[in-house]
């Protein structure tokens, strides 16, 4: 992601010109909405991450950035259009750069990724209210990843793997097991719900590094699972029951 970042902030390039005058005015602001990686499909739901450029009437725009584990960032360019092709360029040289104008949305290609801002920004994600579970048998069954969060993003899993091919999480009786796509088995280690909060808290370990899970049952049936090490945040993963295998009683 932070590659990624870098490379949309190289973006800031083109010719000391004013704009032409295009049938639609592109001038305004814009707000990173949606991107496509790896033909994963990613919408912004928080402003963990914001990516803005401002175009101005006079040919020059501002750029602004904010990611987790950076400061934020702001940057002066110009800017000229030609059809629906933008061109940037940020001091007084640079090989310039395009973004595409087209139905609306402004698309930027870098490395391999698809980045897209419309004028409106994101829409937060809602997710489904939290259930106290009473008790670790709530979470009995198999359940397999469906949505996963990061950097203030959230992508579908159904874009990559159909459920019957993804990583497999077993709770039941005789304990608490994901088995990955690979055939590989990881245990967690001391699962048990906390009474006042009825979150499930596990811990796992892979390479010498013990992190703790926590996950929470919701409303709508699924599981949020949070994963943290030390205190910070390393990834978040709505569960899903699968359907198609049985539930452990």
């Amino acid at each position: 992601m932070k590659k990624m970042i870098s490379i949309l902030l190289a973006l800031c390039l083109s010719v000391m010109l004013l704009p032409a005058v295009a049938e639609d005015d592109v001038t305004g602001m814009w707000y990173l909405t949606r991107a496509r990686a790896s033909g994963v499909n990613m919408v912004v739901i928080s402003d963990e991450i914001m990516i803005t450029v401002n175009f101005r009437a006079d040919g020059t725009a501002e750029l602004y950035s904010k990611y987790p584990g950076s400061d934020e960032e702001r940057m002066e360019c110009t800017w000229t259009i030609d059809g629906s092709e933008i061109s940037f360029i940020e001091g007084e040289a640079g090989e310039v750069e395009t973004a595409k104008y087209e139905n609306g949305e402004l698309t930027m290609e870098a490395e391999g990724a698809t980045m897209i801002l419309t004028r409106e920004p994101y829409t937060p994600y809602v997710m489904s209210p939290a259930v106290k579970a009473e008790s670790i048998e709530a979470f009995y069954g198999t359940w397999v990843p469906s949505v996963p969060f990061q950097y203030g993003m959230m992508s579908s899993m159904d874009d990559v793997l159909p459920p019957e091919q993804r990583a497999k999480l077993a709770i039941s009786a005789e304990g608490m097991q994901e088995t990955s796509s690979d055939g590989t088995v990881s245990v967690y280690q001391n699962p048990a719900v906390d009474p006042e909060t009825g979150v499930l808290t596990a811990s796992f370990t892979v390479e010498g590094i013990t992190a703790t899970m926590e996950l929470t049952l919701l409303e709508d049936g699924t599981v949020l699972m949070t994963a943290s090490y030390m205190g910070v945040e390393l990834a978040r993963t709505i569960y899903a029951r699968l359907a198609a295998a049985e539930d452990a009683a």
